[in-house]
């Protein structure tokens, strides 16, 4: 049996000197299902179309094939990224001619399975708030997700990602239009971190990035930052491979290079033709996103931001990976890596007397930078999981963190853990 994690997690979101507050995160906890509850999602009949039994809305909409497969940047490739260097977990093999099973629940105790997210909205809150509230449903409902076949849990993940994002199609025309009258562009980068027995399954769209902190050396103190994600930047030579290939553009504006929305003039009335003016408008700087509806391409049938994730996986010791961090580009535009996870390691040691969390104290040392650079502070969120090894004493355990113990399914009620418009810890029993 995989050893369970011991962790102790803190969370802080500010808004910053924005008009608006549209970073959201998530923290969920809940028991690994048994055998009888593990829900898959099952194609329809005839159809192609994989539905999530019990979802919270339909992943169809009129433009849309139905089918969730795999992008052809990643069905092929491993799913360990190469930024993981030698740290990243071996993945498991599924058997021969045949699919992975789920897990045996009957000949082992159940545990608990962790869901750690930042998403970092923009175009308005509405799409970084439904992801909130639905990605972690729809990624745990996909075939394969409670495998034990790594390559299966991967594309589960990735196929709820694309899930969720389709879902949006249905919310669309509730959601506030632009000041134009046209529909909304609003849009979210999503990080998400999985923890299942000491496995750890990484997936992202966009720039908020997952930072890991490992120790090489135990008679060593230094601990080093391992950048796990890379930015969806359009200027990246595959993103705008992808994006050209899909007939979509990469325009600089500012210094910053950002996805063309192609838009009717808004003088335009009817139908779009071929004589129809189209302006071009540089418009959003990362190259993937769930929402951005706006970049739905008819000719080839695709979102010109891609709703894909790319995914990695880590075999997890304590000994050694001593913290993850999850945070927006609010924090990471200001503070590097490794100052992170050194400002993370010094914090442990005197979080008591200080009386700040680590998440609360790099959104703050982040604030501290934009205004020392006469810069109009971003939304700034950050989620801090520090591993602990078994028969760690937790006297030092600080308010504003929760200690999660992934071998059982049974722990504190619901606590909040944090503050400025940061959710409660969901535990779900």
């Amino acid at each position: 049996m995989e050893n369970a994690l011991l962790m102790r997690v803190s969370v802080f979101t500010d808004q910053g000197g924005r008009k608006y507050m549209e970073d959201v995160t998530e923290i969920i906890v809940e028991p690994e299902p048994g055998e009888e509850e593990a829900t898959l999602v099952e194609p329809e009949e005839g159809s192609g179309r994989y539905c999530a039994v019990n979802s919270v809305a339909e992943v169809k909409h009129p433009h849309w094939t139905g089918e969730l497969v795999e992008s052809p940047q990643l069905s092929g490739a491993p799913i360990d990224s190469d930024r993981m260097e030698n740290h990243s977990a071996p993945p498991k093999t599924c058997p021969p001619g045949g699919q992975c099973p789920l897990r045996a629940q009957q000949s082992r105790s159940r545990r608990s399975v962790a869901f750690f997210a930042v998403f970092d909205g923009h175009g308005g809150r509405e799409a970084a708030q439904f992801a909130r509230d639905y990605l972690w449903e729809f990624m745990k409902k996909q075939r394969g997700f409670w495998s034990d076949c790594d390559r299966e849990v991967c594309s589960a993940i990735r196929k709820g990602f694309v899930a969720c994002h389709h879902a949006m199609w249905k919310k669309l025309p509730e959601w506030p239009k632009t000041h134009t009258g046209l529909p909304s562009t609003s849009g979210t980068t999503a990080s998400v971190v999985v923890i299942k027995g000491n496995r750890m399954y990484v997936a992202h769209v966009g720039d908020s990035a997952v930072v890991l902190g490992i120790q090489d050396d135990p008679s060593v103190p230094f601990i080093r930052a391992v950048e796990v994600t890379q930015d969806h930047k359009p200027e990246l030579p595959r993103e705008r491979e992808r994006i050209e290939g899909l007939g979509g553009s990469v325009i600089k504006k500012s210094g910053v290079n950002r996805v063309v929305w192609k838009r009717p003039r808004l003088s335009h009335n009817g139908p779009v033709r071929r004589s129809t003016i189209i302006d071009q408008i540089p418009f959003l700087a990362v190259a993937r996103a769930l929402g951005d509806l706006w970049s739905y391409d008819f000719y080839s049938g695709e979102f010109v931001v891609s709703p894909e994730p790319d995914t990695s996986v880590v075999t997890l010791d304590p000994r050694k990976h001593r913290y993850i961090i999850l945070g927006s580009d609010g924090l990471w535009n200001m503070v590097p890596p490794q100052e992170a996870i050194s400002m993370c390691q010094n914090n442990n040691d005197v979080m008591a007397q200080c009386g700040l969390s680590s998440a609360r104290q790099l959104v703050s040392h982040a604030l501290l930078r934009w205004r020392q650079r006469m810069l109009r502070a971003d939304n700034t969120s950050a989620i801090v999981i520090t591993l602990d090894e078994p028969g760690t004493s937790q006297d030092t355990l600080h308010h504003e963190e929760v200690l999660l113990d992934l071998a059982k399914v049974s722990q504190c009620p619901p606590t909040s853990i944090s503050r400025a418009d940061t959710p409660l810890l969901q535990t779900r029993w």
